[in-house]
């Protein structure tokens, strides 16, 4: 498998057409294999000192009824994205963004759209900002789980790793900024974890701790530094 410091993201745009996002199966399956030779040490790695699974699980089930979220639960969700549970203290825009959140999800949520892109862009409307993506990701992804994954620089600089190593010609942003980035993740997991299961089912990890290795994988690529390409082989 090509180690992390061998990867270079592309910094040019493109727009992201639906037949360039989308991974072949056979594109799916070489980054499948790679992932698997690894997946479990970068598991491992993953700090739930920092990222509290009881706590992520708790708004999860409390986020199956909008209207209902509670202000403690809000503030717990915004904490947890930002690593910042347990800690005597958090920055002051985050503090400032946490009570924004809490004065205006009540009427924010009545009006709500039902589909995730309109959802992503009516919470960006009330509460987004020039450094809110990530933060209003989460918030869709708790709204919808299983259509909108978890998306951060990591696992995103992660993916387009392995999209690179498949097709060079892959060329997209650093960093996360728009709902295409979002798609462009989902669309990564779901072909990975569709061939995966199909050859090999008994191996096929769940998406969260996909997730949980993507994160990893792309810190150690941003810790190592990055350099040039490594294509992976049929």
């Amino acid at each position: 498998m090509w180690k992390p410091g061998t990867i270079r993201i592309a910094h040019a745009l493109v727009d992201l057409e639906p037949m360039l996002v989308r991974l072949s199966k056979a594109e799916a399956w070489q980054i499948a294999k790679e992932i698997r030779a690894s997946f479990a040490e970068y598991v491992a790695k993953y700090d739930t000192d920092k990222y509290w699974p009881v706590v992520y699980q708790r708004i999860r089930r409390e986020f199956r009824q909008p209207q209902r979220v509670l202000s403690n639960t809000l503030r717990d969700a915004l904490l947890w994205k930002y690593g910042h549970l347990g800690k005597p203290a958090i920055p002051q825009a985050h503090e400032l963004l946490i009570t924004q959140l809490q004065r205006g999800w009540p009427s924010a949520v009545v009006a709500l759209p039902s589909a995730p892109k309109d959802a992503f862009d009516a919470i960006g409307r009330e509460f987004g900002g020039k450094t809110r993506f990530i933060t209003v990701a989460f918030l869709v992804h708790l709204l919808h789980p299983h259509k909108v994954p978890i998306i951060d620089q990591h696992n995103f600089r992660a993916v387009n790793a392995f999209r690179a190593a498949v097709r060079p010609t892959w060329r997209i942003r650093r960093r996360p900024s728009r709902y295409d980035d979002i798609s462009l993740l989902a669309e990564f997991m779901k072909s990975v974890l569709t061939v995966w299961r199909q050859r090999a089912p008994k191996s096929v990890p769940s998406a969260r701790n996909l997730d949980k290795f993507l994160m990893m994988y792309g810190k150690a690529i941003k810790s190592k530094g990055d350099r040039p390409l490594s294509s992976l082989k049929g």
